[in-house]
């Protein structure tokens, strides 16, 4: 697992900008980026192996890497930081791996959502080895519940032992709610019947008539078309009459 590369983040498009120094303690303000000290609009995306992490500004549409800024364990506020006027903005440090120099850049986020997620995957990487430390010297110790009581008390009460029985005298109520009329009925019995009413339990669901056709409509079958033959006209031996030829003369047939 330490040499596969995991996407941590990803945003397919940000703001890159040239920054001036800082100037005080109260931090970086991007109210002081110029719109001309734009670089480019690069994509971004956080990658992590093992314990690496690092944030890579590529072009968006070759993908060729501008700028890679290293995240050191436990050195996060160093190459990362917020800045002081704006949740949507970030100051990062890229570094040349070649000959280890230098620069910080500013980058803006779009939405505020999107950089809130950036924020928790550096965060949640920094946590995470955090813990994976905690459980190796949990197996290493002599001890792993005393360890773990000590590392990770949240997860040492889940392998505690507690004693649920119930003390000698002791007792329990048990509140039971009954149908009323105190006969208990199935779910069919208490689904509504003619005038709303509910019916009993143990008894049918009473089902109301179909209503009368209105204005005097008929509920006859519809009349044959002109040239469907009768239904028993086949078992009477009578002659049908088959429907006109497209073309030429109209030819007469006889079933017998």
């Amino acid at each position: 697992m330490d040499d596969v590369d995991r996407v941590l983040f990803v945003c397919r498009e940000l703001d890159v900008y040239k920054i001036p120094p800082r100037t005080g303690a109260g931090g970086h303000r991007s109210g002081e980026w110029r719109v001309d000290d734009k670089i480019f609009t690069a994509r971004c995306r956080v990658m992590a192996r093992g314990q690496a992490l690092e944030i890579r500004l590529e072009d968006t549409t070759t993908g060729d890497v501008f700028g890679v800024c290293p995240v050191p364990r436990g050195q996060l506020h160093l190459v990362v930081e917020p800045a002081a006027d704006s949740s949507r903005n970030f100051v990062v440090r890229l570094e040349d791996a070649a000959s280890k120099r230098h620069a910080f850049v500013g980058i803006n986020f779009a939405e505020r959502s999107t950089a809130f997620d950036f924020s928790v995957a550096l965060s949640d990487h920094e946590k995470q080895l955090q813990r994976a430390d905690k459980l190796q010297h949990i197996e290493a110790s002599d001890d792993p519940l005393a360890a773990a009581a000590k590392s990770l008390p949240e997860a040492a009460a889940l392998y505690q032992k507690q004693d649920l029985a119930l003390e000698e005298g002791s007792t329990i109520r048990l509140a039971v709610r009954r149908p009323e009329g105190g006969v208990a009925g199935g779910f069919l019995s208490r689904l509504p019947v003619q005038g709303g009413a509910l019916a009993s339990p143990g008894k049918g669901i009473g089902l109301a008539a179909p209503p009368a056709p209105s204005n005097g409509a008929s509920t006859a079958p519809a009349a044959p078309r002109a040239f469907d033959p009768p239904p028993s006209a086949a078992l009477q031996g009578a002659p049908v009459l088959p429907p006109p030829a497209s073309g030429g003369e109209a030819g007469w047939a006889t079933f017998d």
